[in-house]
C-alpha cells in the first residue's frame, strides 16, 4: 500500500547512505570498540562482486570481512567492505586489539601485532576430506 509517491531506486539508495552515514555509524563504531575490548575476536573474508563501482571493471572481486566477539560478553558482529583481501585490511580494523584470534589459515592475519592466532578445527580438516 503505498502513498502515490514514486521515488527512484537512486533516490532511495541515496537516502539508505545518508541513513547509515549519520545514524548508523555511531552505534557501528561503538560496537567495534567494544570488539576490540574483548579477549576472543573472530575474523574470516568472504568474496563479493559489486557491480559498478567506481575505477574498477564489474569482474573484479572485493572482499566483505567479518568480525566477531567469542561466547563471553555482549554478542557483536560487524561487517567492513573493502576492494582488496590485503593483510592490512585486519590490521588496520583490528588495531589496538589483544587477545586470542580465532581465524583460517590466510596469511594476511599474521601481520596483526599483540594477537595469539588459534586455528579453525572446520579448515583444519579439509586436509583429512
Amino acid at each position: 500500500m503505498g502513498i502515490g509517491v514514486e521515488l527512484s531506486r537512486q533516490t532511495l539508495a541515496n537516502w539508505m547512505i545518508y541513513g547509515a552515514d549519520k545514524w548508523l555509524k555511531p552505534p557501528y563504531n561503538r560496537m567495534h570498540e567494544g570488539l576490540l575490548e574483548q579477549d576472543i575476536v573472530h575474523a574470516d573474508e568472504t568474496t563479493l562482486q559489486v557491480l559498478r563501482e567506481p575505477d574498477r571493471p564489474p569482474e573484479s572481486q572485493s572482499y566483505l570481512w567479518l568480525f566477531r566477539t567469542g561466547k563471553e560478553g555482549p554478542p557483536i558482529v560487524l561487517y567492513d567492505y573493502r576492494p582488496t583481501r590485503s593483510g592490512t585490511v585486519p590490521q588496520e580494523f583490528l588495531n589496538g586489539f589483544e587477545g586470542y584470534l580465532h581465524v583460517d589459515g590466510y596469511q594476511g592475519y599474521q601481520r596483526i601485532p599483540g594477537v595469539t592466532l588459534v586455528g579453525c578445527w572446520a579448515h583444519a580438516r579439509r586436509g583429512f576430506d
